[in-house]
């Protein structure tokens, strides 16, 4: 009898037989069903608005069903609809017990015929690694630090970031012992560990892309300046890292450089309009984004220059390691006030 594997040709072609799907469909092995849900299964087949949401095993047991019984139960926490999402389960065989849970919470399940002699596939993770600095778990990490403590429920309707990303974040805060749970509220228990985190994770002088000079009054005279010319050309513009923070916090760490986010496709248009020199002046020190630096930027009441975020500039400044760690942390003794 020959032995196939879960994500065999095989088996494939036997789900589009019995799911009665096209030959164009999209199959993703070991997929998630989009970002929002960090959880892999075996198949994810997508025909004409439809979404399979396919478990593989030999023998079908009640705990096999947990992977899709949390997909919907966090669907629900979401008040997504899974109209269009039918959720599959697929073995030789299927427990009574399993099988009463399957018809109960609304799982199909396909029998394989019985000459297959079916591998077991290699155990998953449950989610996929979550990366503290991306956006939507920097989203999570960053209101969390300025409401202080939130159950995961909460922290996800506050921060906009689906219920699935949130509890993710947490488990992977939690796991790196920078977040501790009591009476169900997730609070940030070790702010070094954080910080440390973020710089080993997104450098901020990996996003560098080009240090120029111009003669100025001031820093500040110059971002101005740059700020006027960026509008003038509708070009977005923000300022960060130690410019950003130095200007929330109120706390000068340095005066000879000013510190730009520009989209790389605009930096040579926006170098020049200036004249620049070899040396001497003020150094403009320009990075490309890596994600939308602009979308929640803002004017500085006095200054009148834009900045990121302060969630932004805590990233980036976070970005720095110890060479910006004073300014870092002031600018976390602040944030719940910005």
């Amino acid at each position: 009898m020959k032995t196939i594997s879960p994500s065999s040709s095989e088996i494939i072609a036997f789900l589009r037989q019995e799911l009665e799907i096209s030959e164009n469909v999209s199959i993703k092995q070991e997929g998630m069903l989009n970002d929002n849900y960090p959880i892999r299964f075996d198949l994810i087949i997508e025909d004409d608005g439809k979404t399979y949401v396919v478990e593989i095993k030999r023998i079908v047991r009640l705990e096999a069903l947990s992977r899709l019984g949390l997909l919907k139960l966090l669907l629900n926490a979401d008040n997504i609809s899974n109209y269009d999402i039918e959720f599959v389960m697929v073995g030789k065989r299927i427990t009574p017990e399993a099988a009463e849970a399957a018809e109960k919470t609304g799982m199909r399940f396909i029998k394989l015929p019985a000459d297959v002699n079916l591998e077991e596939a290699r155990p998953k993770s449950s989610a996929l690694s979550v990366k503290l600095t991306s956006p939507k778990s920097w989203q999570a990490i960053s209101y969390l630090l300025k409401i202080k403590e939130a159950s995961i429920r909460q922290l996800a309707i506050a921060s906009g970031v689906s219920y699935g990303w949130t509890h993710a974040t947490v488990k992977a805060l939690a796991s790196k012992g920078i977040a501790s749970a009591d009476r169900g509220l997730v609070e940030i228990a070790d702010k070094n560990k954080l910080l440390n985190g973020i710089a080993w994770e997104r450098p901020f002088e990996k996003l560098f892309a080009q240090e120029i000079r111009i003669a100025a009054e001031s820093p500040m005279a110059l971002a101005q300046e740059i700020c006027l010319v960026c509008d003038e050309q509708q070009i977005p513009s923000a300022f960060s890292s130690y410019t950003a923070a130095e200007i929330y916090t109120g706390y000068s760490a340095r005066h000879d450089s000013i510190y730009l986010y520009i989209e790389r496709k605009n930096i040579d248009e926006v170098v020049g309009m200036f004249e620049v020199q070899n040396e001497g002046g003020t150094a403009v020190r320009i990075y490309a984004p890596d994600r939308d630096v602009f979308k929640d930027r803002r004017i500085s009441t006095v200054e009148g220059v834009w900045l990121v975020s302060p969630a932004q500039a805590l990233l980036d400044c976070a970005g720095l390691g110890y060479a910006g760690r004073d300014l870092t942390l002031r600018l976390v003794e602040i944030y719940d006030r910005l």
